[in-house]
């Protein structure tokens, strides 16, 4: 009799043990947290400002600003590991501007660069773009270049041969004060 008493009470501080761990478990999974998020801006005042050059120094183009760096560049190697950390190595990293053509293919990725860049992971960066057949232009924040200036470094030429530039300072200048 002293045995299955024994028994019994053995199975009842089982049950309530599990019972109590089974409940603990479902608590930690089903947490209706959701987090508590505010807004960022976008880009930087600086940055919006360039946008907007960027925008009026290339019509027929798209701008894209904070673009993912694994939306532009995947891993290459057919080993899982090796991909699975080069994907790690960009996986925090954005481009500032995407300038595509009408089509949606990448035409370069323009970087602005201010005092805070370093200019060795800035080299890594680019030779990981360049592995995957993108350009990267380069352009320092503390010296801007002009709209013209822009279409010359991204497209390479400043027009058709012959055709003037389609690019004022006014166009730069609407384009920047619709931005804001």
């Amino acid at each position: 009799m002293k045995t299955a008493l024994v028994i019994v009470a053995f199975f009842v501080v089982f049950f309530l043990f599990a019972a109590v761990v089974a409940i603990q478990l479902k608590k930690g999974k089903g947490s209706k947290r959701t987090g508590a998020y505010r807004r960022r801006k976008l880009m930087t005042d600086n940055e919006r400002e360039f946008f907007g050059r960027l925008v009026a120094a290339l019509p027929g183009h798209y701008v894209f600003p904070q673009v993912a760096m694994a939306a532009l560049i995947e891993a290459a190697s057919s080993d899982r590991k090796t991909a699975h950390g080069d994907r790690l190595r960009i996986a925090q990293q954005r481009a500032d501007y995407v300038v595509c053509d009408v089509a949606g293919e990448v035409i370069a990725v323009v970087e602005l660069d201010d005092r805070t860049h370093s200019q060795a992971k800035d080299q890594l960066r680019d030779s990981r773009l360049e592995q995957a057949g993108i350009r990267t232009v380069r352009f320092q924040s503390r010296n801007k270049p002009t709209p013209a200036a822009i279409l010359v470094a991204i497209l390479g030429a400043p027009a058709a041969a012959g055709e003037p530039v389609a690019v004022s300072e006014p166009a730069y200048l609407t384009a920047v004060a619709a931005a804001q």
